[in-house]
């Protein structure tokens, strides 16, 4: 994964201040832990609005993960778990989970998943000098149980709809499984406590 920055480090701290205040100024704008994700025309722009600061934040976490500051990994971790909190809410009503909407969100938030759990994982550990000292025990003990508890049985459930979905979203589908399934049931059996020769014998 590229560490480089990318973007100038008081762009980057001037811009996540910016949506830092949006959060307490236009909460209804941030689709964090709500009931659903909105299905209509109107609602559209929300929608993008979290489609691309979940994109944006992606982009940060691979290429200048390293300029973030403790405050700003948390606004991350905390907006990919309340995403994930949203996209549970969606699938758990009658309406079909797999909407164009809902996938839409799904898939940055999944990219932004996927990024977060590389970038700590692999790049932390081996520049613990410039990542908040804390950033790893966090995603252990707090953000990574709680978010692949809620991400696996959604990429399941998403994944058993696409047989009977569009092309479309049976490739949007695909993406998902091809990029966090094996993840998220590695992060999620270790959350479980289960024991590597558990696991083995489960994928054998």
């Amino acid at each position: 994964m590229a560490t480089e920055t990318s973007l100038n480090s008081q762009l980057i701290h001037s811009i996540m201040t910016q949506l830092r205040q949006w959060r307490s100024d236009y909460d209804d704008i941030f689709l964090f832990d709500a009931d659903t994700v909105p299905a209509t025309d109107a609602a559209w722009p929300v929608v993008t609005f979290n489609v691309e600061l979940a994109t944006f934040m992606s982009a940060l976490v691979a290429k200048s993960s390293s300029s973030l500051s403790t405050d700003e990994w948390d606004f991350i971790l905390c907006s990919l778990v309340a995403w994930f909190q949203t996209l549970q809410s969606a699938a758990s009503l009658s309406h079909p989970p797999h909407s164009l909407f809902v996938m839409a969100l799904m898939t940055a938030v999944s990219r932004l998943l996927q990024r977060t759990a590389v970038c700590i994982h692999n790049v932390v550990p081996q520049q613990l000098d410039t990542y908040p000292t804390s950033l790893i025990s966090e995603w252990q003990d707090v953000f990574s149980c709680s978010v692949f508890e809620m991400a696996l049985p959604l990429f399941v459930s998403l994944s058993s709809a696409a047989s009977h979905a569009t092309r479309l979203m049976v490739r949007v589908c695909a993406i998902l499984v091809e990029k966090c399934t094996l993840s998220a049931l590695i992060s999620f059996l270790h959350c479980s406590h289960m024991s590597f020769v558990s696991y083995s014998s489960l994928v054998c």
